[in-house]
């Protein structure tokens, strides 16, 4: 009887410590930016921000100014922006796949490539010949990111930004939880017709210097899990421990 109350009470301890053991997460998969992860420490990281130029599908809000209001409205897409059940879209234009957007009696202007500046000056040039002392007011609508994986919260964001940072839009999905592997990250972008693939490890500092720390419209951002081993611990809950702890002491009790 002795022999078994030995082999129970070794089972128990070594339960628990498998437990404790594989319940914790390695600190370094939990900590973003680590100074471990680069060989040169710097004291600042220089990242030119990319300029987002004009794309095939993009949504662009155009308003237009002028003295004469009621001639300005003719050329406006807007309507009633304070009503009920407003929609951004209905008053932004659809770039089409020849980088296009048709504007009204004006026709089809080419905006394609360009950046919101250089529209501007475009479209208030298109202009000039039908209204004077004209201004043009154009920003990008509905752009969205996708966000999944090992996050709070998956999911596809709006955003109304110029552009955000991937931390900013992991920062919309709630975060990564406690399975997500910060070194291990994919994001799919897309080029004309291609679409690439690029890993990226967050817990690099010189993440901010490369092209993919900001985020482009269309771009899915998946965060990979740890392990399988670990991902698994969702299912084993404390309560289940703590249950297997219980019967384990009963047992010991009856058999001491």
């Amino acid at each position: 009887m002795n022999k078994l109350h030995r082999l129970i009470k070794r089972s128990a301890m070594l339960f628990a410590v498998s437990f404790l053991l594989f319940s914790c997460v390695p600190q370094e998969k939990l900590k973003f930016v680590q100074n471990e992860t680069t060989t040169q420490l710097k004291s600042a990281y220089n990242h030119v921000r990319p300029i987002k130029r004009i794309q095939p599908f993009d949504n662009l809000y155009i308003k237009v100014l002028s003295i004469d209001a009621e001639t300005a409205r003719i050329f406006s897409n807007e309507t009633a922006l304070n009503g009920p059940g407003f929609d951004i879209n209905l008053i932004s234009y659809t770039v089409n796949e020849n980088g296009k957007i048709d504007f009204p009696f004006v026709g089809e202007i080419n905006v394609n490539n360009k950046t919101l500046k250089e529209a501007k000056e475009i479209i208030e040039e298109e202009l000039s010949q039908y209204l004077s002392n004209t201004s043009i007011q154009i920003k990008f609508v509905n752009s969205n990111i996708t966000v999944l994986g090992e996050v709070r919260a998956q999911g596809e964001f709006p955003y109304f930004k110029e552009q955000i940072n991937i931390f900013q839009a992991l920062g919309f999905a709630g975060g990564i939880t406690d399975f997500g592997d910060k070194s291990k990250v994919t994001l799919i972008r897309e080029y004309g017709d291609q679409i690439k693939y690029h890993s990226i490890d967050l817990t690099d500092k010189k993440v901010i210097e490369t092209e993919y720390f900001y985020l482009q419209p269309n771009d899915i951002v998946i965060v990979e899990p740890i392990n399988t081993k670990f991902r698994n611990l969702r299912t084993f809950t404390y309560s289940t421990f703590l249950a297997s702890i219980t019967t384990l002491v009963t047992i010991l009790y009856f058999f001491k």
